[in-house]
C-alpha cells in the first residue's frame, strides 16, 4: 500500500498516532530522512532500505533540480533523489510556480499575475527568478503589512476600535518593525524605548515612538511592558500573562522547566527544578495553597509561575503599571487580585514564602521585567521557537503550542543556528520561503 502526503503535512511535522515496531526501521520518519535520530527509538535505516514491498514499478519523484519538471525512475524502487532511502518524500515534485502562489499569498497578502507564473515555468533558471520574485515581494510596502497580521495574529491581539485606550496594535506594530528592519528580534523583550511605533501603510514604514510603560522603576521591556498586552491578558494573579509569554515566545505549554529525575509527592510526581517548598502554599503564609499535592500536584507548574508572576502583578486591569504600595499590614500589595472572598490585592507572600526572589528560570534570578527580558533573550528555546513560527507559517502549519505543530529538531535546527548568529527575523523568513522543502509538492 502506498500512501501519499504533501508537504505540508509531512514536512517538519512528528507523526502521531501511528503504531510503530520499536526494533524496526521507518523509512518514513523524517528524522531518519534528515539524519537526525530515530522519532521512534528503533534502528536508523540502511541506505539500501526501501518502502513496503520494494515495488519495481515505475516510480515519479522531484528531480532535484531548478526546472520543477518531475523524473521517473523505475527498477528496484529503492533509491530516493538524494541517492539514499526511498521514501514518499520523494514523490513530491520541485514546482517554483506553485510555491509563487504560497509565497505571494504569505508575504504580500494577494495571488501572483498569471504571466509571473508562466515566466518562472518556462525561464531557463526558475529557482533563480522564484527568488528575485521573493525578494520583490519582501521589499514591498504589503510585507510590512502582512508582517503586521502575521504579529496580530501571533499575540491574538490587535485594535478592535479606532483611539482604543489602550492600544492593543502598538506590540504587534513593534514587532513587525523589528521584524521587517531586520532589527534584533530580542528587542521584543529588552527595549527600553521606541516600543509603540507608528505605521504608514502606503509606504510600508514605521516611525519609533516611545510610550509609558510604567515609572523610572519599571523600565520598558519591549512588549512584556506593553498596556495592550497586559490589559488583553489581564486575570487574577496575573497568571494569564504569565502563560501568555510562555506559550507565545518559548512554544510550549506550562510547566515551564522540568527536573531531571521526577520526585514522588502525594498523588503523583513533582517535576519542577524547584525546590519543593520555594512557592506559598497553606503552610507558610499563601492564601492558595500551591503546594497541595493531594491530586494534582499544582508545584508542577507553579514552581515557575509563582516565581514569574509578581513581575506583571503591578498591572492592573487596564494594563497601567500601578506602583505597589504598602497594605494595611505593612506588606506591599499589587494590583492583580487573589481569587477568595473579597478579592483582595495580591501580595508577594501569595506567590513566594520569605526570602524568595522572582526569577524567569531556576537559577536566573529577574529583580524586574528588563532583567526578565534579558533572560527570554539569551534563551535557547526562545530562539527556537521563534524559527518554529516562521516555518509553520510558510508551511500553512497549525500553531506550535493550540495545534501541537512542533517542527522535528532534524529540520529546523539549522535555522536556529544561523537565526543565532544575528537574530535577523527577516532572513529566517526569506530562508524558509526559498527553502528545497517549500517548493516541493
Amino acid at each position: 500500500m502506498t500512501m501519499k502526503w504533501g508537504k505540508r503535512a509531512w514536512t517538519g511535522t512528528a507523526l502521531i498516532g501511528l503504531s510503530l515496531v520499536l526494533s524496526a526501521c521507518n523509512p518514513d520518519d523524517p528524522n531518519q530522512l534528515l539524519g537526525g535520530p530515530p522519532a521512534n527509538g528503533g534502528k536508523p535505516c540502511p541506505p539500501s532500505a526501501g518502502g513496503e514491498g520494494g515495488s519495481t514499478a515505475s516510480t515519479t519523484v522531484g528531480n532535484g533540480g531548478s526546472g520543477g519538471e518531475p523524473t521517473t525512475t523505475s527498477g528496484g524502487g529503492t533509491t530516493g533523489s538524494g541517492g539514499g532511502v526511498k521514501t514518499v518524500l520523494d514523490e513530491r515534485v520541485v514546482s517554483y510556480s506553485e510555491a509563487l502562489r504560497t509565497a505571494s499569498l504569505k508575504l504580500v497578502g494577494k495571488l501572483p499575475k498569471n504571466d509571473e507564473i508562466e515566466g518562472i515555468r518556462s525561464a531557463a533558471d526558475p529557482k533563480k527568478v522564484y527568488e528575485t520574485f521573493v525578494d520583490q515581494y519582501m521589499a514591498s510596502p504589503r510585507f510590512a503589512a502582512m508582517m503586521l497580521d502575521y504579529w496580530k495574529n501571533t499575540f491574538r491581539s490587535g485594535a478592535m476600535a479606532p483611539n482604543e485606550a489602550p492600544n492593543r496594535n502598538n506590540a504587534p506594530l513593534f514587532a513587525a518593525k523589528v521584524t521587517v528592519e531586520g532589527g534584533d528580534y530580542r528587542q521584543l523583550f529588552t527595549a527600553t524605548s521606541g516600543t509603540c511605533p507608528t505605521f504608514d501603510p502606503a509606504a510600508g514604514t514605521f516611525t519609533a515612538a516611545d510610550c509609558a510603560n510604567g515609572p523610572a522603576a519599571a523600565p520598558a521591556a519591549g512588549v512584556l511592558t506593553d498596556a495592550g498586552l497586559m490589559a488583553q491578558y489581564a486575570s487574577a494573579l496575573a497568571f494569564r500573562r504569565v502563560r501568555f509569554i510562555q506559550e507565545t515566545f518559548s512554544c510550549r505549554k506550562m510547566p515551564a522547566e522540568y527536573r531531571g529525575t521526577p520526585e514522588p509527592r502525594g498523588g503523583g510526581f513533582y517535576t519542577s527544578p524547584w525546590p519543593f517548598e520555594s512557592i506559598a502554599g497553606a503552610a507558610n503564609g499563601g492564601r492558595v495553597d500551591f503546594l497541595d499535592d493531594s491530586s494534582t500536584i499544582c508545584a508542577n507548574c507553579h514552581g515557575s509561575m509563582n516565581h514569574r508572576a509578581p513581575l506583571f502583578a503591578a498591572y492592573d486591569d487596564s494594563g497601567k503599571y500601578i506602583e505597589p504600595a504598602a497594605g494595611m499590614d505593612g506588606i506591599l500589595e499589587f494590583s492583580a487580585t487573589v481569587p477568595i472572598d473579597g478579592n483582595p490585592k495580591v501580595k508577594q507572600s501569595d506567590y513566594l514564602p520569605p526570602g524568595e526572589t522572582t526569577a524567569f528560570k531556576f537559577g536566573q534570578p529577574a529583580a524586574n521585567l528588563l532583567e526578565y527580558g534579558q533572560r527570554m533573550a539569551a534563551d535557547d528555546e526562545v530562539a527556537r521557537c521563534a524559527v518554529v513560527r516562521v516555518w509553520n507559517y510558510a508551511m500553512s502549519k497549525g500553531d506550535a503550542v493550540y495545534d501541537l505543530a512542533d517542527v522535528p529538531d532534524s529540520v529546523i535546527d539549522p535555522f536556529v543556528k544561523q537565526f543565532k548568529t544575528n537574530y535577523n527575523l527577516r532572513e529566517t523568513i526569506r530562508a524558509a520561503f526559498v527553502h528545497d522543502d517549500f517548493v516541493r509538492y
